[in-house]
């Protein structure tokens, strides 16, 4: 875990890093990286838990870095985790602060500046691509990953959102930017509007085609719009029997 200087506000807020022990820098001189936002009242070592994503980073040889959300201005958890539950006892993963959540305030700036700053960490400090920043979240996570896509595409590659929405904000282009949604049918913070949101990032992207089907089976439905400045996509899923939660495992 490590702290960045968030210039914005004149702070340090911290962030757990997760690099590939087999990276070999002599070689590859410069990686991926994927910033993770964790859900409402989570952790970063919840978060990976249930998503196993550092564990992905390391198959794939990619840097994680999962943000610690802010508690409530009244309240202090600065790791995010249950009173009386030290580094040691949050850090097993299993733990959630139901009395004091984080979250991340996509009402404001500040989490977006402090998004980028972890990026320009990782690129400093860990030999990351500037090229192939990468972020992901759920639910209030998934929905501070719709920001930075619509506010920070001049630092973010591409964004998978899980859950979530995009807030009601003024998105600034200053290069294309994938986006990828997933969505539960069982969802109500993302099936109101989910298709808005690919919409508007299709827009964005000057997409030219139109949504096509791209992937089905017994639960699951995709569609991407394709022709986008840059090359990249646009590209929504819809899961039958999810809720707000992470997709996958064997859907």
């Amino acid at each position: 875990m490590t702290d960045v200087f968030v210039e914005e506000t004149g702070t340090n807020r911290s962030t757990l890093i997760h690099v590939p022990e087999d990276i070999d820098f002599i070689s590859v001189s410069r990686v991926p990286a994927m910033i993770a936002f964790p859900g409402w009242h989570s952790n970063p070592w919840y978060f990976d838990r249930l998503t196993g994503l550092s564990q992905t980073g390391s198959k794939y040889g990619m840097v994680t870095a999962f943000g610690f959300g802010r508690p409530p201005a009244s309240e202090e958890s600065p790791i995010c985790c249950p009173k009386g539950c030290d580094l040691v006892c949050c850090t097993k993963g299993d733990k959630l602060d139901l009395l004091r959540p984080c979250a991340w305030h996509t009402e404001d700036s500040e989490d977006v500046a402090y998004a980028k700053a972890i990026a320009a960490m990782l690129q400093r400090d860990t030999c990351v691509d500037p090229g192939r920043v990468f972020a992901t979240g759920l639910s209030n996570g998934g929905s501070m990953a719709a920001l930075v896509a619509c506010k920070a595409s001049d630092v973010f590659a591409g964004v998978a959102q899980m859950s979530g929405a995009l807030p009601q904000v003024k998105c600034v282009r200053d290069k294309p930017i994938a986006f990828m949604a997933f969505c539960g049918l069982d969802d109500k913070s993302c099936t109101p509007t989910s298709n808005q949101t690919v919409k508007q990032f299709a827009a964005m992207n000057k997409c030219t085609e139109p949504f096509r089907p791209t992937f089905e089976s017994a639960t699951t439905k995709c569609r991407a719009a394709r022709g986008c400045e840059g090359g990249v996509f646009v590209e929504q899923c819809f899961i039958q029997g999810l809720g707000d939660e992470v997709p996958g495992h064997d859907r």
